[in-house]
C-alpha cells in the first residue's frame, strides 16, 4: 500500500488544481448568489487534507453551473 506520507503531496496537488479555477468566483464583482454557492465547494475542498485515508479521498462535487 501507498505510504500517507507519499500520498498526501499528490492530494495536495489535486486540490490545488480544482481550487484554482474557482479563485474568480470569490471576486468583488461576482453576485452573492454565485459566491455563496461556490464557497462551500471550495471549503470542502480545502477540507480535503482533513479526511482520515488518502486512499479513499471523497472529492466534493462543483456546483451546477447551469
Amino acid at each position: 500500500p501507498l505510504e500517507a506520507e507519499t500520498v498526501w503531496p499528490v492530494i495536495r496537488a489535486r486540490r490545488d488544481a480544482l481550487l484554482a479555477p474557482t479563485d474568480w468566483t470569490q471576486l468583488p464583482d461576482v453576485p452573492l448568489a454565485t459566491k455563496a454557492a461556490w464557497a462551500d465547494y471550495r471549503q470542502a475542498l480545502r477540507d480535503i487534507t482533513t479526511q482520515p485515508d488518502p486512499a479513499n479521498i471523497v472529492w466534493p462535487t462543483p456546483p451546477s453551473t447551469s
